[in-house]
């Protein structure tokens, strides 16, 4: 337990020593809450949408403000809570090293960024920490009515924060009772089934309609990058050996499950990628027909399937650990320093986007102190490795209104060359002169 506290601890430092800010959709909630008081900060659509948001950002943009730090260490308290609750459920499944590998691969792998650093996603984090401590909950020996309570309300409370959860916390009211009894609860069937229909209604009735869903299924491969290869890697031959090796041994994990004469000899290792194949698809499956570039600020896309990828990774150590003891530990160094590598990377890319944030932000209020119109920056948006100082106009706007102090001030951003041309030059602030970020675009898939 000592490890995972302490690696926890890490992955706040890290943060908080490159040095961390606001980004993106923060300006939106941080003027709300700046003009319209902390329970304004969600605005009108996502307090209804999502109650939990609503609430968690009353909270971090409301009654905390525009101090990155303390946002930070309370993010960094739901993550170290989330994995101390992640490796009790663990713990009570499969032998305590098992679990303890597969806590830290999910502290360590970088395919959940978001979830530690970006304020907006302060209500993700604390859905899959309710999801995680619900289904710990489900695996109490002595299960009554007042622990079903509770499992109702987490997972209620879960859904309501963010809806991609439900799967996995549906599922988990079948299969983990099950696990641990050898039979199902239908008690606690009906409790989550009480929790999470009431939150599946809420949701359809309260539709946010800023959320843009296809028609069609939308292109999942991603996904398989996102958890075995260039999410959790530093693109290129690391990331593409670590794919194949998870590919190929996810497949014979998977085989000695399935075909009767590997059967017998199958152990927790082989349960524990299954168990790890079916949380990445049930967390994928919400995003069906609203996707996220799995990298940056979307890789909030792995908010739940993030913890799948760590049990898939802990199983297939596990396996090699039982036939060749040396080969495992050298897979954990490569996967470990890889991710380590990766790391650092996306955590240098956080910082410079909120460094950006606040050297747009002194440079347009020090050339353009009287606007006289709508303050316009550009040349285009300036994003590296899915994350932005400011993307859409909503984050600019805001941000102008805050910085001025005035909800009256107009902020708009160029998206090219040409259009920021046609802006009168007093109006208009290229951010090129500030970025630190690069000025380049990366493929979605990473």
């Amino acid at each position: 337990m000592a490890g995972i506290v302490l690696l926890a601890v890490g992955v706040v430092a890290g943060y908080a020593v490159a040095g961390t800010n606001f980004v993106l959709d923060d300006w939106f909630t941080l003027r709300n809450a700046h003009f319209d008081g902390a329970w304004g900060a969600a605005g009108d659509t996502q307090r209804v949408a999502r109650p939990g948001a609503w609430i968690t950002y009353a909270l971090v943009f409301g009654a905390i403000g525009r101090h990155p730090l303390p946002v930070l260490l309370l993010q960094g308290a739901v993550t170290l809570a989330t994995a101390v609750a992640f490796f009790a459920l663990l713990r009570r499944l499969v032998r305590e090293s098992l679990a303890g590998l597969a806590t830290a691969l999910w502290l360590i792998l970088p395919n959940h960024t978001s979830l530690e650093v970006w304020a907006s996603a302060a209500n993700i984090a604390l859905s899959v920490l309710l999801l995680v401590a619900g289904c710990l909950v489900l695996t109490s020996v002595r299960l009554g009515t007042w622990r079903l309570v509770v499992v109702a309300a987490l997972f209620a409370g879960s859904v309501l924060s963010y809806e991609a959860t439900l799967p996995v916390a549906a599922t988990a009211a079948v299969a983990l009772p099950w696990i641990v009894a050898r039979r199902i609860r239908w008690d606690a069937v009906v409790a989550a089934a009480i929790g999470l229909g009431a939150s599946a209604v809420w949701i359809v009735a309260h539709w946010n309609p800023a959320k843009d869903v296809s028609d069609e299924v939308v292109d999942l491969s991603q996904i398989l990058g996102a958890h075995l290869g260039w999410g959790i890697a530093p693109e290129g031959v690391v990331a593409d050996a670590l794919l194949l090796a998870g590919l190929l041994g996810t497949a014979v994990a998977l085989g000695r499950l399935v075909l009767p004469s590997w059967r017998p000899a199958a152990g927790s290792e082989e349960w524990i990628v299954l168990a790890g194949v079916v949380v990445v698809v049930l967390g994928t499956l919400p995003f069906a027909f609203y996707l996220y570039a799995p990298l940056g600020a979307g890789d909030r896309f792995n908010a739940v399937s993030s913890l799948g990828g760590a049990l898939i990774w802990a199983g297939l150590l596990g396996l090699v650990w039982r036939a060749h003891r040396g080969l495992a530990a050298a897979g954990l160094v490569v996967l470990a320093g890889a991710a380590l590598v990766a790391r650092v990377e996306r955590v240098m890319v956080w910082h410079k986007a909120g460094s950006d944030a606040v050297a747009i932000l002194d440079g347009v209020h020090a050339t353009i102190p009287d606007p006289d119109g709508t303050i316009v920056i550009g040349p285009h948006p300036i994003q590296e490795d899915n994350v932005a100082a400011f993307l859409d106009q909503s984050n600019i706007n805001a941000a102008v209104q805050l910085e001025y102090d005035d909800p009256g001030v107009r902020g708009g951003l160029s998206f090219s060359p040409e259009q920021f041309d046609q802006v009168p030059v007093h109006l208009r602030f290229d951010i090129r002169d500030v970025s630190e970020l690069r000025d380049e675009e990366r493929p979605a898939s990473g």
